[in-house]
Formats: C-alpha cells, sequence, structure tokens
C-alpha cells in the first residue's frame, strides 16, 4: 500500500511557487481546511476571507470545511508537509499534528538577504539594508523601473 502524503495549504501560504508544492506525487493530495472557528478567532473580515477564498480557486487544492485538526486526523495521513510560518496558532496545530503523522514544514526563499546579527528599531534602517537584495532575482535588478 502506497503511503498517503497531504500539503496543507493553510491561509499563510496560499502561494502556487510555494516550495512546498514540489513535494507533488502521485499520492499527494493538496488540501486547505476552511475552519470557521479559526478564522473567526483571527477576527477576519469579509473582504480578507473573500480574498483567501479566490486565491484558494485559483489554486490546485482541495477545500475541505471543518475543524482543521478533525479534518486532518480523519484523513490518516502518513505524512502532513505544511508551509512555514511564524504564526504561533499554526505552529502549535503542526505541533499537535505530529502525534498523528510524520510532519514536514517547508520553507520559502527568504525575500531579502539582510545579516541575522543586525537589530533594527526602526523600518528605515531595515529597508536600506534591505532593498539592496529585495528585488533581485537571480543575482540581477529587477526593481520597478530599472
Amino acid at each position: 500500500m502506497m503511503s498517503s502524503q497531504i500539503i496543507w495549504l493553510h491561509d499563510k501560504a496560499l502561494g502556487q511557487s510555494h516550495p512546498a508544492l514540489d513535494e507533488l506525487n502521485e499520492s499527494t493530495r493538496v488540501i486547505h481546511v476552511w475552519d470557521d472557528a479559526y478564522y473567526q478567532s483571527r477576527s477576519y473580515s469579509l473582504k480578507r476571507m473573500v480574498f483567501i477564498y479566490e486565491t484558494l480557486c485559483e489554486l490546485p487544492v482541495e477545500i475541505i470545511h471543518g475543524n482543521t485538526m478533525e479534518v486532518l486526523q480523519s484523513l490518516h495521513p502518513d505524512k502532513l508537509i505544511i508551509p512555514y510560518t511564524a504564526d504561533t496558532v499554526i505552529k502549535k496545530l503542526s505541533d499537535e499534528l505530529s502525534a498523528i503523522a510524520e510532519v514536514k514544514i517547508v520553507k520559502e526563499k527568504p525575500f531579502v538577504a539582510v545579516a541575522t546579527n543586525e537589530a533594527f528599531k526602526r523600518f528605515f534602517k531595515y529597508w536600506n539594508k534591505a532593498k539592496k537584495t529585495a528585488f533581485l532575482i537571480n543575482g540581477e535588478d529587477n526593481a520597478p523601473g530599472s
């Protein structure tokens, strides 16, 4: 029997190019759990929820309505692939899910390359460092107007 693998695309990782989608194979399901209680706890506006739904409609993802933990448990996956987020609620869920399946967290490539040993008190100082690499693609400048 083939192992079942699920990519859980949560609301913090709704991009078509997320590296978690590189894990797709014939036994992989890509799902998003539309969890009303989760969205209410986040106080998302109707506009934000419509944005999330419209984004999901453009992705190769199956939308399942219900409680996130219950839905993922009911699918009995052998492996869960979860896009990384710093969001504490999703991190907690990911930790709890590791009790039911192997969990692999997949990080995206950073938007900018800034030394991690620097402490920035103001966004302006951060941006002065970050803008040098923010619009680089394959080492070439792709900033608007360049």
